[in-house]
């Protein structure tokens, strides 16, 4: 189950999958005592992979439930790989929530964890770079994690990508841009065969990334790309990151090849807002 999550995640979003993932977090609460290591580890892993579906899919309370139930069952199986795992989503979860002080806290308690393996590891640093960033006096100590996590060698080439892009929109919040959009660019390419999800993601902020720049015709070139990938996805997260753009592009509505692109991207945009 946790595997069907997270490949069907990754090809087509959250919003899909989200009633699936309800299900099998309400099945779960009917087992009482879950008990033995495996399996309490194999829950852990299907409830860390529905919290992402329904992070995706902008339910973000039945997120954060779902991560504290992936957390307490890694726990229960000392199973430190599941805890780090189950971390890593609440730290995500709380960072899209706004709330940078417990985002923080979780990426810490997981890169406390012992033996973590190399993909963990990033990921935490990754989520910890990430959420210092939006303290402006953490500025420093951001770049410094940042940096940390895309430094990590025998990441997979998957893995590797996601990093990449994720410690790029770290950057871009400490106003790095040149050095973002690059990291951008790469990521979006690299992840273009495991994930139209991710894609999608990276385009996105790709666009954000040109806007805070003052690049209209990057934007413009970025927007086009993005009006081809959203088609693909049904994401909570795509959705408002669509509409962001569209109202952030509007300054530059009277350049034409920004108005051209705004007008694509809002026929096949389809928002949906997060709750």
């Amino acid at each position: 189950m946790a595997e069907s999550l997270a490949r069907n995640r990754y090809e087509s979003g959250g919003i899909p999958l989200a009633s699936r993932a309800l299900s099998h977090v309400k099945n779960v609460d009917k087992i009482a005592g879950i008990s033995g290591s495996r399996l309490q580890s194999a829950v852990s892993e299907m409830a860390y992979q529905a919290t992402l579906v329904l992070y995706d899919a902008g339910k973000l309370a039945h997120a954060e439930r779902t991560g504290m139930l992936a957390l307490e069952l890694a726990h229960r199986a000392a199973d430190t790989g599941a805890e780090a795992h189950a971390m890593e989503s609440l730290s995500r979860v709380a960072l899209y929530r706004g709330d940078a002080a417990r985002a923080i806290m979780y990426a810490r308690r997981g890169l406390n964890l012992p033996d973590l393996p190399p993909s963990r590891a990033a990921s935490l640093a990754m989520r910890l770079g990430r959420s210092l960033a939006r303290i402006p006096e953490n500025s420093v100590a951001a770049r410094d994690t940042l940096d940390r996590a895309l430094n990590v060698d025998g990441l997979s080439p998957f893995t590797e990508a996601v990093i990449v892009g994720d410690v790029a929109i770290g950057l871009s919040r400490l106003g790095r841009y040149d050095e973002a959009g690059a990291l951008l660019r790469r990521a979006a390419d690299d992840i273009g065969e495991y994930s139209p999800l991710f894609r999608a993601q990276y385009i996105g902020r790709q666009v954000q990334t040109a806007i805070k720049a003052a690049d209209p015709g990057l934007a413009a070139d970025r927007i086009a790309l993005l009006t081809r990938a959203v088609p693909f996805v049904s994401s909570a997260r795509v959705n408002k990151r669509v509409a962001d753009i569209l109202r952030e592009s509007a300054k530059w509505q009277n350049i034409p090849e920004v108005r051209e692109a705004r007008q694509h991207l809002a026929m096949v945009s389809s928002e949906s807002p997060i709750s």
